[in-house]
């Protein structure tokens, strides 16, 4: 069975496309698995650090965002390169730090601030959560490109565009 599966094109199956990747039942299952565990640890981390308060600094989701761009650049790179197992990173990238990190959440979380008048919540809340972000994914890339170079390997140029077409 796993063999007809392969991704190697012959002379009677034609190449595996990235969405055929995509929609095998085990990378939908490992994306659902961690997806349902990342959204519910971004929910802990939500009624852990504000209590339940829907206008109190939103610091449990503000740290899901941050750590997770951290574990996404991460993975992109050093992690990616030492499992190369095909249901990994569905699990990790596509469901669990993608469901543990989500825009929606920053979005809703921003729009109860502004309407409660929290506008000194809010601002640092915003700019924290973005420049926070794109500091610590690039952080993650760059630890990341560090461990594979120790380990004697090098850094994808096109794993932006690898990542992209197998998620």
């Amino acid at each position: 069975m796993l063999s007809s599966m392969s991704s190697t094109p012959s002379a009677t199956q034609p190449a595996m496309t990235a969405l055929d990747r995509a929609l095998r039942p085990e990378v939908l299952i490992a994306v659902m698995l961690g997806g349902a565990f990342g959204a519910l640890l971004r929910e802990l981390f939500a009624f852990w650090f504000t209590g339940g308060s829907s206008t109190a600094f939103p610091l449990g989701i503000l740290l899901a965002n941050l750590g997770g761009a951290f574990l996404l650049g991460l993975f992109a790179t050093w992690i990616d390169g030492l499992i190369r197992h095909h249901v990994f990173r569905p699990f990790w990238e596509a469901g669990f730090v993608r469901s543990f990190t989500t825009l929606s959440t920053f979005s809703l979380q921003s729009i109860v601030l502004i309407e409660a008048g929290a506008w000194g919540t809010f601002i640092p809340y915003v700019v924290i959560s973005v420049v926070g972000g794109l500091i610590l994914i690039w952080c993650g890339e760059r630890l990341g490109a560090f461990f594979v170079a120790r380990a004697g390997g090098s850094v994808d140029v096109d794993e932006q565009t690898r990542v992209e077409e197998e998620l």
